[in-house]
């Protein structure tokens, strides 16, 4: 007997954690600096301090992914604004590379020019969440998880977009977009942002939002990661759905029934309801190499209303299974898609992904995709945890909010996000990850059904070697305004380890992070 949750499955969980920053990757100043004497009398004495001489230091710097990881020499947990600031200015006027962890899921490839850095691990203190009263909001620390934002917000009553995965950080998963399952009620997990306390890489600890460093606001909601740490955060609420449970169907397919599957979601796309999402997974069968098909099909209301989308898929033949449950929302991220979702939070495996958005599928690309998903199973069954996923959310809220209102460009194009994530143990067979990976992401961007035959990136899922464009918009505008803010809030780029918004298609002005030439 098996479950969704025996399905290896690290799919429905990506999304960047937190603000990152790096000194040049070759320069490892630690030789001259004892940082128990020096920076740990600076630190408060709720504050920890690990350095690699200690023999737990493994259990304080591990992450999701191990694939082009950051590495550390150094963590520091802070237990003040007071220690995230003193540790930054230690940090920079040391030049010694540093790093600040929420959930500890970001995994752009663009991470590894952080080599030997100190990193702020915020979940151990800044982990927290406060429901606010007054006006119904939830204010959490820089390392809150989605899982403790929702947890907070549901005892009240009351909901938000979030992310699928419960261990990913809410902070983090926002700055560069926060797409959720209620995203098409409620909007993107930024547009929920009413406030933020960022430090700079100066050390300067400002109050950020639509009130208060209004540019910085704009530049922070979808390229926050290039300005500065954020400490905690101010989210907006709303009222919990009607009856506060939400309908989750799971079905498994063989794949003969592809092409309908892929022809009903085509329909169902321009008239898509705002509460419904759907995942849409090719993974391989429990115990075997061979691939499956999985919907997840979750709606915000009851059963009978979710099954005029649902009935569809669960008459189709060929199901391997189909269960059918309430959950609150609050449950929802640890028991949809049969708890593989929480499941997949460990650490120590290699992950990275190949990310496209598109607008309609085409039926025999798709079966063209599964074939070669199949075949890439056979080749490398040490990556039997890869899989093919396409969220598909409404986007109602988003698009009604307008476009130039964030540094988040692609509201428009949102609805079906493509992910290709590869889950492995052994580095070895990296080349030919990278040309499978390389091949899928072209041919979703000659099939996209855009009428420009772009790459249109959601951020938390980028590679690394995308063009800028592609994840902050083709509006030349955009990226000059990111610069523009660059140039005032992070003089020196200190903050350019995830996607520095002065990489473009090539080195960036200190000679790091190369990015690639895609369309």
């Amino acid at each position: 007997m098996f479950s969704l949750q025996t399905l290896a499955s690290g799919l429905l969980a990506a999304s960047l954690c937190v603000p990152v920053a790096a000194a040049p990757p070759f320069f490892n100043p630690f030789v001259r600096h004892n940082l128990a004497a020096t920076l740990g009398p600076q630190l408060s004495s709720g504050a920890a301090l690990y350095t690699k001489s200690d023999s737990d230091f493994a259990k304080h710097d591990e992450r999701w992914t191990q694939w082009n990881a950051p590495t550390f020499s150094a963590v520091v947990e802070p237990a003040s604004e007071k220690d995230v600031v003193a540790t930054i200015q230690y940090a920079t006027s040391n030049g010694i590379p540093f790093f600040a962890q929420g959930g500890g899921h970001g995994y752009s490839g663009t991470l590894s020019i952080i080599q030997n850095a100190i990193m702020i691990k915020l979940q151990t203190n800044f982990g927290s969440a406060l429901y606010n009263a007054h006006d119904k909001s939830v204010s959490v620390g820089g390392g809150a998880k989605y899982s403790v934002l929702a947890e907070a917000a549901y005892a009240a009553g009351r909901e938000l977009t979030v992310g699928s995965c419960p261990c990913v950080g809410a902070v983090g998963g926002a700055l560069s977009g926060g797409h959720g399952r209620l995203q098409g009620k409620h909007g993107l997990g930024l547009d929920a942002l009413k406030s933020m306390r960022v430090v700079l890489a100066n050390g300067t600890a400002l109050d950020v939002s639509a009130e208060r460093n209004v540019d910085l606001w704009w530049g922070m909601r979808g390229a926050g990661q290039n300005f500065g740490v954020v400490v905690s955060a101010t989210f907006n609420t709303f009222p919990e759905t009607p009856g506060a449970m939400h309908y989750d169907g799971e079905l498994i397919l063989d794949g003969t029934q592809l092409e309908e599957v892929f022809e009903i979601l085509n329909e169902m796309v321009p008239t898509w309801p705002a509460g419904l999402a759907f995942d849409v997974l090719f993974a391989a069968f429990p115990g075997s190499l061979n691939p499956v098909i999985v919907l997840s099909m979750i709606y915000a209301g009851p059963k009978r209303e979710a099954a005029q989308y649902t009935h569809r898929f669960a008459a189709l033949k060929g199901s391997l299974m189909f269960t059918e449950n309430m959950y609150t929302w609050a449950d929802l991220p640890f028991k949809a898609a049969g708890g593989s979702i929480a499941a997949s939070c460990g650490t120590t495996k290699l992950r990275s992904t190949y990310s496209n958005n598109v607008r309609t599928f085409d039926p025999k690309v798709q079966r063209d995709a599964w074939n070669k998903y199949g075949e890439f199973l056979q080749a490398y069954p040490n990556a039997n945890g890869t899989g093919v996923l396409w969220e598909i959310f409404g986007t109602q809220r988003v698009t009604e909010i307008p476009a130039n209102a964030s540094s988040y460009a692609f509201r428009d194009r949102v609805t079906m996000i493509g992910l290709l994530q590869f889950d492995y143990t052994d580095p070895s067979i990296l080349p030919g990850i990278e040309a499978y990976g390389k091949a899928w992401r072209q041919q979703s961007i000659e099939n996209s059904g855009w009428d420009d035959d772009k790459l249109y990136v959601y951020p938390n899922y980028a590679r690394g070697d995308e063009p800028l464009d592609s994840l902050f918009g083709y509006e030349h505008w955009r990226i000059e305004k990111l610069r523009q803010l660059k140039k005032e809030y992070d003089p020196t780029d200190a903050f350019r380890g995830y996607h520095d918004v002065w990489s473009h298609s090539g080195k960036d002005h200190h000679g790091h992070s190369e990015r690639g030439d895609l369309k």
